[in-house]
């Protein structure tokens, strides 16, 4: 049996499998690993790949490598549909090869063009997955029209002549070597070669279809196919009812496509009455890009006919997977919390009138590319915590004190937010990473912030957070000197806007009045009163999610947890001071 395989090590000590899942599995590892995804047990889940595995979603541009990456990406399409279960409907199991057709319901009603094809490769030695391609039918059946343009195209080669070319022969005669094409083998006149012969296995049904495919021979391609067989190519819309209806869909593609194509047989999982097959689509020998596809077949056990099949094939050119995945994230974001929509169209109204507008905001919005606001954005960059103007450096520019206050405050209180870099772990990623978000709020502020209030994953934990469990960078932060710093920028902000640069500037009246009349033409400096409007308002959004993991149940920390929320700046630095640490901390911090 494959438990057999999965729960024995070559040399009697106890597997991966034994240890995580125990000794006697009720059901097949693809059924459990199936079992933990619809369970969000993201943890038992990581346990069935292998450290360097591959995970290749035909939909995304490139594989997901290693086993956290696929935990990762696993999490994130869970997070991305709550209500979402995977349903397998048949599974080719042939020990190290594994195939499964499967579909995705929702609140157990099965979604529209949503089933896959799936094949996984199996370590002999520790029953591991090293490798899973997943493919998935599209939602535009556009077949017809791709064999139009096909065909249209290859009129125009100039290697069109014969029925297949030599590469093409040759390696469909590598792919089949193996089998042969009856089960009895010839004679060879000697008493000892009969028993020294060991005869070749039948070609399964699918191998023996590709090969006369590939031969341009439809007739012994439909053969193999049983006289009541449904077939399923998903780049079309209608399934081939019979025999001859898919003999007659053959022909079509044999005429359209030129005669260099060759299928060529990747892996094949060959459970004897179901049968995975993983194939790509060669050109002279040459393989075609886009063209990674995945079958499955039912065959009858008496026959060996095919009484069903169904292929997928991989997007061509767009991958869009990762835009799907946003928006789905998005969409059941909204659809759980629907508070949500406050930082969602906070950032659109932001984005619209910080960047885009005329006559909302003072000064040129940013499509005109106006020299005095890259200028005063450079100068500002320059005196960055008021370093270079204490120094007295050289390069050091003149620039409004009150300006260089607003924007040296809003760069401290964007930092604090580093502070919730554990809102980021192995077991709770994000689809907008939050140290990214962080970084990015040092250059365009809300426009990094309001996103990813918006798409962050909700902390749904049943214990609290342990240190070990976060990143270097969310262990480095906890550092309690951390907020005092930024809060000392903060209040150096003020007295820098109140009292520097006197001789330039003038005293109070003086400066508050030359300050508010570049702010009546600055783009960019009334965008910075707008960020801290928002900063004040969102600085408590992620102060619940970070005081559950620390263990601080509903109605606790009251007093602290109302000052983090309702006091702009400071209270957010009195809270990372002050915040309970996580279990296994330090104390001495």
């Amino acid at each position: 049996e494959l438990f057999g395989v999965f729960t024995k090590e070559p040399n009697g000590a106890t597997s991966p499998f034994q240890t995580f899942f125990g000794n006697k599995p009720t059901k097949s590892t693809v059924e459990q690993l199936f079992d933990a995804w619809n369970d969000r047990d993201y943890r038992k889940m990581s346990a069935f790949f292998a450290d360097e595995s591959q995970f290749q979603d035909a939909s995304f541009p490139n594989p997901f490598v290693g086993k956290q990456d696929i935990s990762r990406y696993l999490q994130l399409v869970g997070n991305a549909a709550t209500r979402k279960k995977f349903v397998i409907d048949k599974v080719a199991d042939a020990g190290e090869k594994v195939a499964i057709l499967y579909h995705e319901e929702q609140d157990d009603t099965t979604i529209g063009c949503s089933r896959h094809v799936a094949f996984y490769t199996v370590d002999p030695q520790t029953g591991l997955f090293t490798s899973v391609f997943d493919t998935v039918e599209p939602s535009r059946k556009s077949g017809a029209a791709n064999l139009a343009v096909i065909s249209a195209v290859s009129k125009l080669l100039d290697t069109v002549g014969s029925s297949n070319d030599e590469k093409g022969a040759k390696q469909v005669e590598v792919e089949t070597q193996m089998y042969d094409s009856s089960s009895s083998t010839e004679s060879s006149g000697s008493f000892s070669n009969i028993f020294a012969t060991t005869p070749k296995p039948i070609k399964p049904a699918p191998i023996q279809y590709f090969d006369a495919w590939n031969k341009r021979d439809m007739t012994a391609a439909a053969a193999v196919f049983d006289e009541n067989v449904q077939y399923e190519d998903t780049v079309f819309p209608d399934l081939f009812d019979g025999q001859q209806a898919l003999k007659k869909h053959l022909e079509v593609c044999k005429d359209a496509l030129p005669p260099t194509f060759s299928f060529v047989v990747d892996d094949i999982a060959n459970a004897g009455q179901n049968i995975g097959v993983k194939w790509h689509v060669e050109n002279q020998g040459e393989q075609m890009p886009f063209t990674q596809g995945l079958s499955f077949y039912t065959t009858d056990q008496k026959t060996a006919l095919i009484k069903t099949g169904i292929d997928e094939v991989e997007p061509a050119v767009l991958k869009l997977g990762g835009p799907k995945l946003l928006s789905k994230t998005l969409l059941n974001a909204i659809a759980e919390e629907p508070i949500r929509l406050v930082p969602l169209v906070s950032w659109g109204a932001y984005m619209f009138i910080v960047f885009f507008s005329d006559g909302i905001l003072p000064g040129a919005n940013a499509l005109q590319l106006e020299q005095r606001t890259w200028e005063e954005v450079r100068d500002l960059s320059l005196n960055f915590f008021f370093v270079s103007p204490l120094l007295n450096l050289p390069f050091a520019p003149v620039v409004h004190p009150m300006l260089e206050g607003v924007f040296n405050l809003l760069l401290s209180w964007a930092a604090l937010f580093a502070g919730f870099f554990s809102d980021e772990r192995e077991d709770k990623p994000n689809i907008f990473p939050v140290i990214p978000a962080v970084i990015g709020m040092q250059f365009l502020t809300s426009a990094f912030l309001l996103p990813y209030l918006t798409l962050r994953s909700s902390e749904n934990l049943t214990e609290p957070v342990r240190r070990e469990e976060l990143s270097k960078a969310a262990q480095v932060v906890e550092n309690r000197f951390i907020a005092p710093f930024l809060g000392l920028i903060g209040t150096g902000a003020f007295f820098w806007g109140s009292l520097a640069r006197t001789s330039e500037f003038g005293g109070w009246d003086e400066r508050v009045s030359s300050f508010w009349s570049l702010m009546s033409i600055d783009r960019v400096g009334s965008s910075f009163l707008v960020d801290l409007a928002i900063f004040a308002v969102f600085q408590g959004w992620m102060i619940d999610d970070d005081l559950k993991r620390r263990g601080v149940g509903d109605g606790e920390c009251e007093t602290l947890r109302n000052i983090a929320k309702f006091v702009p700046f400071f209270g957010l630095v009195a809270y990372m001071t002050l915040r309970p640490a996580y279990e296994g901390e330090e104390d001495n911090r």
